[in-house]
């Protein structure tokens, strides 16, 4: 699209959810609407979102020259914040509540500037602000940071609950089935949806009931990843008979590589396809006695690897403060054994610039949807090792229907022995399974490529979103 002068560029306000795997691919989104499609945006951020990977990466769109620019809402006073026991989905939601107002103050400001607004973009936890906008006759589009078929789980959650008056957390291996999405188990649905007797099941269960009310919900995903689920909500079969909003798959929105690290120049140095990258993404860790059962593992095995260790960090605000130092979890003398074939980078590096990497051959990952997508993007078979949230659900899906994943077998308590680590490491990087996860995992990058270019159907659908976004 032909970019427009300022005075006429159609501006756009986006409001992330904390943490950082909805912060980044939402101003990724913002970024996309401003190269691509010619609008200016402004993102409303709040003090819960000033970790450093969320102001460096805020930094970098603001320096790269595009019509994007960054307001907060004033710090809020959280009383439950030392509530070390309160579950995430509760502190989350308890902050919406008190947010909303200020994120409405901003909104009526920005729709009586010299530049307004003409569409309102925010996540599917900020729900409490759908009545801000909606009093300000603000079309609201949910940008859903997860997969589809997780989409069709929660619209379709309060009729699951309606239906089951047990707890799953009691029936795991009770068969879910929602439509457009493959048959899978209670286990495997995330943890708020198990437990009806605490809090967090009850925010879980509003905000998939308030989903519906969305003008229309953007997916980070792309059609020939999850073209079943897709066309379900599309074709309204997962609500039924009450109206869905217009569903517009426009992924893989993730981040760039823009970093660097010294893990890069060790990789330059490495054959090609020969290392596993080990991470839990940005809010993950294990304990100390699980690390010192993936070191055995990794060491077992015989096989590069480059690995993230990250120490336990406590979320009482979502600026995780780590308690762990790294050094004390690893078995004593591990680096000193495996430093001519493996590297440990404590708590982040550069994901992109490492998946990306020639010398990168597999992905050990928590299954998040933002690691999924970019290990995607570039063609990286995965280990699938999930901690919480939707991951398991994405789990089940990447080894059992896209099969480009392998997943690890845990024992009940969900702790994983240094045998099982060696095992899927060795099937990824020489086994069937994982020559197979290869060759699937090389078409998916292929069609996500595909996707995005211009006149692919992530672009298309893209365009027909902010087309929407200008004309309400």
């Amino acid at each position: 699209m032909e970019m427009q002068s300022n005075s006429r560029k159609p501006h756009v306000a986006i409001f992330p959810c904390v943490g950082v795997g909805h912060f980044v691919p939402t101003v990724q989104l913002a970024k996309r609407l401003c190269v691509n499609h010619g609008f200016s945006a402004t993102v409303i951020t709040s003090n819960w979102m000033r970790t450093a990977k969320q102001v460096t990466y805020a930094g970098y769109l603001t320096s790269s020259g595009l019509d994007i620019r960054f307001t907060e809402i004033p710090d809020l006073d959280v009383h439950d914040e030392q509530d070390e026991h309160m579950k995430i989905e509760t502190r989350i939601s308890n902050y919406m509540e008190k947010a909303a107002p200020h994120v409405g103050d901003i909104l009526h400001s920005l729709l009586n500037s010299s530049s307004p607004i003409s569409a309102f973009v925010t996540d599917f936890f900020c729900s409490a602000t759908f009545d801000v906008a909606a009093r300000l006759s603000i079309p609201t589009y949910v940008f859903f940071t997860c997969s589809a078929r997780m989409l069709s789980v929660m619209l379709h959650c309060p009729k699951l609950a309606s239906e089951h008056a047990v707890c799953f957390k009691d029936e795991e291996e009770c068969r879910i089935d929602v439509p457009g999405v493959p048959p899978f188990y209670a286990r495997d649905l995330p943890e708020p949806m198990k437990d009806r007797s605490n809090q967090g099941f009850h925010w879980f269960l509003h905000h998939c009931s308030r989903l519906p009310e969305a003008t229309g919900i953007l997916i980070n995903t792309f059609e020939d990843l999850e073209k079943e689920a897709l066309e379900a909500l599309k074709e309204g079969k997962v609500l039924g008979s009450s109206p869905t909003p217009s569903i517009y798959s426009i992924g893989p929105v993730i981040s760039e590589a823009h970093e660097t690290h010294e893990c890069l120049e060790w990789l330059d140095q490495q054959p090609p396809s020969s290392v596993v990258y080990v991470s839990f993404g940005s809010g993950g860790f294990l304990s100390k006695e699980q690390t010192a059962e993936v070191a055995h593992g990794l060491e077992r095995s015989g096989h590069r690897f480059l690995w993230v260790v990250r120490g336990e960090n406590k979320f009482i605000t979502f600026n995780p403060n780590q308690v762990t130092n790294v050094s004390e979890l690893l078995p004593e003398g591990f680096v000193s054994r495996t430093k001519d074939r493996g590297v440990v980078v404590p708590n982040w590096a550069p994901q992109i610039a490492i998946l990306s990497h020639p010398s990168i051959g597999g992905f050990l990952s928590h299954s998040g949807w933002n690691s999924t997508l970019e290990g995607i993007s570039y063609g990286v078979p995965m280990i699938c090792w999930p901690l919480f949230a939707e991951q398991k659900l994405n789990r089940f899906m990447l080894v059992n229907h896209d099969k480009v994943g392998i997943d690890v077998k845990m024992e009940r308590d969900g702790f994983v022995p240094r045998a099982e680590v060696e095992r899927v490491v060795r099937e990824l990087m020489e086994g069937e399974e994982g020559i197979k996860a290869r060759e699937n995992m090389r078409v998916l990058k292929e069609k996500a490529k595909l996707a995005l270019m211009e006149g692919g159907s992530s672009y298309k659908s893209m365009a027909m979103a902010a087309g929407r976004f200008v004309h309400k």
